[in-house]
């Protein structure tokens, strides 16, 4: 791994010109000792402020993963999800922009929606083969012929150049096995095959496989929004204490299966004319498998004990027993698939004269699809329809509530009073089951041409200029879908045909839910026998059954398989019968017919187009002691969003709000334009011959996330189990939506830097940043009353929003020394000091941090290599840092009732983690390798407001990989 700090390394491996001071010559190393001895001669030699990791050897880069590998260079951090890294954050920031070879790029993971809660996910790059990267270079701060994009900065992913080959003809590669916790040896592997059919043309590729296993516990629900506070009913009394809506204990299986594959061809047409071209594949396929445990605590009737009851001071529960109407389980299963293709093709002009110059072109499209298949289980008496008013109880053996016991902690523990009725077979009761799906597809075009041009009367300070435009359009296009069943074969009317606003199709298959005919005029001709009344259609009463058949695991136990979660050992649906949801579904309901429908509400378009412009000014050389750089990028994007909202009159292709989606959507169209003028300005000064001073200021923009800009109004529905006239109904609890008047992000940002070197192995330095946020997009909470199944017919709660807000500052420091002793061993450290600040504020604190940037991290690493042996121990930590708020609750006092309202910080937890490498080398050719990726199992884990109020919580995986490396040239 090369570390640079404040150094730049070229995108592509060709040759330097010496007249152009800017850049610098990129160096194919072996061993990890020689790359950080390149690493520090690129960074002295270097003009813009950025760290950068590259390959040890073909095909071979320091982690599995890019996000892992970026970890370990100051300033910078990364998200985890199921134990891999995500999301990279530069100086805490994650709206960063990631480049190939300094041009667009998709990964196919840049939006996408994760579990039963649907929670939205941007921008990660765990879709990334590692073994296909040359390098990776993180621009903290740019010059104006970088693509703009980049709030915290740029990651710049590098390809290899094939005529750089050291042989004619180079075969290289791995092959190895991996193994998570619990999880069996999977292969992973890679083969580099490179030939130079002369010095003017040479073609490389590649291709990788990697399959990774990983199990993780997990406890969720942070994506039910109905927690509440106030007069929590406890026996007879109430008493304040913070309830979720529910908690899940979660067990989670996923496998990961991953094909790469690039191909590099490199062609000297002249000695003046360079053609490069570019093709970098990535096909990444996800099976995401849960069971999970829910447990009421502000829903289903729940009710505390007062006996064993404990809170503290801040209204926190400790211990407590808990009493509700349902008992439940989740199996949830999405299979995802991400493809992505980038091509690049460039032509370099240089003919040794004043004039330079070069024309580039890329095309990269992503498709990303899903389909998530959703079941619930019952542990407790559930009623489900048979024409009669008092209904059928399937599971009639199962007790009619639960009770359990709460301890607290970061993972809480919970104890079932009766824990045979989640084994009983009779008592379990296949519940609910449905279906949902993603699609989206993204295409990116640019084309861009840049000049340089070294003026006669510059040559004596070394004077360079340089121009360049481009243009590039970007196309999204993202649906979600629900599968809906078609009930008009089993005597459901179609209430369109009879003034309705509804049609004979549903969306949760659930033998709760009646016929919606129920509730037609009397005399309508085929209107079912309900027993209505003049207060009740009797849809969840005396219906006739619709959703069927009901199913028990002692009916159909080959529907069940027992997994133990959170220590309960229970009864869940088979979670491998849904690995195709669609077809899963499908079986169950063989006499029902299913087809996915467009959510107009969750789904838009949207295309953007920027052109560009620059230009900047290059001054000084190696022998003047200084180099200058000043230049502007002006920027005019055009953003037309094609999104939806709910009419004031809405029909439903399905039954109801919560049981179908929006037929006759408000289509809105936004057409927006806008221009930024991006300056910026550097500068490198050689005090001595081991003493540099680096400062530079710019100002950068970034683009609005996807999901906040152009999704609709989305709602959340559960059916309650409360005794009462809402009794089974389908009621509104929160929901969310998007804005398309958001403005990108903008700031101002400043560096200085200073850094000492000792001799070609020993590096210090320390830099001071400043960067000032015009806008942050912050999350409103709002009440809003919703149409849903209640007999009042809407519900209000909580309503997420995000809108342009103030905005903030980051200001730090970053610290960072390597040294290689002359007997093998080494070390590599930094720290990184942020002190960021908002005018965000929630009911208990106010100035919070900006969301994501930890106050303090740091990394350190030891190595040794010699005789043929190599050892490596790496650890990374970073502090907690802020999520951003979390508002649940309705405002009741204004017609008598309590103000429930309120909103909460959200905190991710201080995390570290422990990698290890060992290896031997036989030969020159051959070596093996053993590597161990969060040796320790470091948990992570999130909190609400306060450290003992969980909010989410997953285990560490601890991940081992064995293999062996060869590389032969000829």
């Amino acid at each position: 791994m090369v570390l640079l700090s404040a150094g730049q390394a070229l995108a592509q491996a060709a040759p330097a010109q010496k007249e152009e001071p800017s850049q610098v010559d990129a160096v194919i190393v072996t061993g990890f000792r020689a790359s950080l001895a390149n690493a520090l001669n690129l960074k002295k030699n270097s003009n813009l402020i950025i760290e950068s990791v590259t390959a040890e050897d073909m095909g071979k880069f320091p982690d599995q993963n890019i996000a892992e590998s970026l970890q370990r260079l100051p300033g910078v951090q990364i998200d985890r999800e199921n134990g891999q890294g995500t999301k990279v954050r530069i100086r805490g920031l994650d709206q960063n922009v990631t480049v190939l070879n300094n041009e667009i790029f998709v990964s196919g993971l840049e939006i996408f929606r994760l579990y039963e809660g649907k929670i939205t996910q941007d921008n990660s790059l765990e879709g990334i083969p590692s073994q296909l990267i040359g390098g990776v270079d993180v621009y903290k701060s740019p010059d104006a012929s970088l693509l703009e994009g980049g709030l915290g900065g740029i990651i710049n992913l590098k390809t290899r150049n094939a005529r750089d080959l050291a042989d004619d003809t180079t075969i290289a590669g791995d092959i190895r096995g991996q193994k998570g916790s619990g999880t069996d040896w999977t292969p992973t592997g890679s083969l580099v095959l490179g030939h130079k059919f002369s010095d003017r043309f040479a073609v490389l590729g590649t291709i990788s496989y990697d399959k990774t296993d990983s199990h993780t516990d997990v406890l969720a629900g942070e994506n039910r929004g109905g927690w509440a506070f106030e007069d929590r009913p406890q026996g007879a009394g109430t008493v304040d204490v913070w309830s979720p809506e529910y908690r899940y204990a979660t067990y989670r299986d996923q496998e990961r299966k991953r094909l790469g594959a690039s191909i590099n061809l490199d062609f000297a047409l002249t000695d003046s004319l360079q053609l490069t071209a570019d093709w970098f594949h990535s096909d990444l396929k996800i099976l995401t498998s849960e069971a999970s445990i829910k447990f009421p605590f502000a829903n289903e009737n729940a009710n505390y004990s007062a006996a064993g009851f404990t809170k503290d001071t801040n209204g926190v529960l400790q211990t407590g027993t808990v009493t509700a109407n349902s008992a439940e389980g989740t199996s949830y299963v999405q299979n995802a698939e991400a493809k992505t293709d980038n091509f690049q093709l460039a032509a370099n002009w240089d003919n040794g004269g004043r004039l330079t110059g070069s024309v580039r072109g890329a095309y990269s499209k992503s498709n990303y699809e899903s389909d998530s298949g959703n079941n619930d289980v019952r542990y407790t008496q559930y009623t489900v329809r048979n024409g009669t008013a008092a209904g059928l109880i399937p599971n009639a053996t199962a007790p009619s509530t639960f009770t359990y016991t709460y301890t607290n902690g970061d993972n809480p523990t919970f104890t079932p009073a009766n824990p045979s009725q989640f084994t009983t077979p009779s008592s379990v009761f296949a519940k609910s089951h449905w279906v949902f799906g993603e699609r989206t597809d993204i295409e990116n075009t640019s084309i861009r041409a840049d000049f340089k041009y070294r003026p006669e009367f510059g040559e004596n300070g070394n004077l360079l200029l340089s121009a360049g435009a481009r243009y590039a359009e970007r196309k999204v296009d993202s649906d979600f879908l629900l599968l809906l069943a078609d009930y008009s074969g089993k005597g459901e009317l179609n209430g369109k045909a009879l003034g309705q606003d509804w049609t004979p199709l549903g969306y949760f298959q659930d033998g709760a839910i009646g016929f919606k005919s129920c509730g037609l005029p009397a005399g309508t001709p085929g209107r079912p026998n309900c027993g209505q009344t003049a207060t009740d259609d009797g849809r969840f009463g005396a219906s006739p059954a619709l959703i069927t058949p009901y199913q028990t695991a002692a009916t159909n136990p080959e529907r069940f398989e027992t997994l133990t979660v959170g220590g309960i050992t229970a009864l869940f649906q088979n979670r491998d019968q849904m690995k195709n949801p669609v077809q899963w579904l499908s079986a169950l309901y063989p006499s029902t017919p299913f087809k996915y429908y467009r959510d107009p509400i969750q789904s838009f378009k949207v295309k953007e187009k920027t052109t560009t412009g620059y230009a900047m000014a290059d001054a000084g050389g190696a022998d003047d002691g200084y180099h200058l750089n000043a230049g502007v990028r002006v920027v005019k994007t055009e953003l037309t969003i094609d999104a939806s909202a709910t009419p004031t009159v809405p029909n439903f292709y399905g039954t109801d709000s919560w049981n179908g989606v929006i037929s006759n959507p408000e289509n809105i169209t936004t057409s927006r334009s806008y221009t930024d003028v991006l300056p910026s300005v550097s500068g490198v000064f050689d005090i001595n011959d081991s003493d540099k001073v680096r400062v530079s200021a710019a100002r950068v923009v970034s683009r609005q996330n996807l999901f906040q800009l152009a999704t609709g109004s989305s709602y959340n529905f559960t059916r309650s189990s409360t005794p009462g006239p809402n009794l089974n109904r389908f009621l509104y609890t929160n929901g969310s939506g998007g804005n398309a008047e958001l403005d990108p992000y903008r700031a101002s940002q400043f560096d200085v830097a200073y850094e000492r070197y000792m001799g070609s192995q020993g590096l210090f330095s320390a830099a001071l940043f400043y960067k000032n946020v015009d806008s942050f997009i912050q999350t409103e909470t709002v009440s809003r009353t919703v149409a849903d199944g209640s007999v009042a017919g809407a519900t209000t709660g909580i309503f997420n929003q995000p809108i342009n807000g103030e905005g903030g500052t980051i200001k730090g420091v970053e610290l960072a020394a390597q040294y290689a002793f002359d007997n093998g061993f080494g070390f590599t450290a930094n720290y990184t000091y942020s002190d960021s600040k908002t005018s965000v504020s929630n009911d208990y604190d106010d100035d919070l941090p900006i969301p994501g940037v930890a106050k303090n991290a740091f990394n350190v690493q030891g190595y040794y290599e010699g005789h043929g042996f190599e050892a490596r121990l790496s650890y990374a930590w970073r502090d907690k840092s802020f999520q951003g708020n979390f508002g649940f609750g309705v405002d009741n006092s204004a017609s008598g009732g309590v103000n429930d309202a309120h909103k909460l910080g959200t905190w991710e937890r201080a995390y570290g983690q422990l990698d290890g490498q060992v290896g031997y080398a036989i030969n020159d050719r051959i070596k093996v390798v053993l590597e161990g990726i969060n040796l320790t199992k470091e948990d992570t884990g999130r909190y609400l407001q306060w450290k003992n109020l969980p909010f989410r919580y997953a285990t560490g995986d601890r991940r081992v990989v064995l293999g062996a490396r060869f590389k032969f040239g000829m």
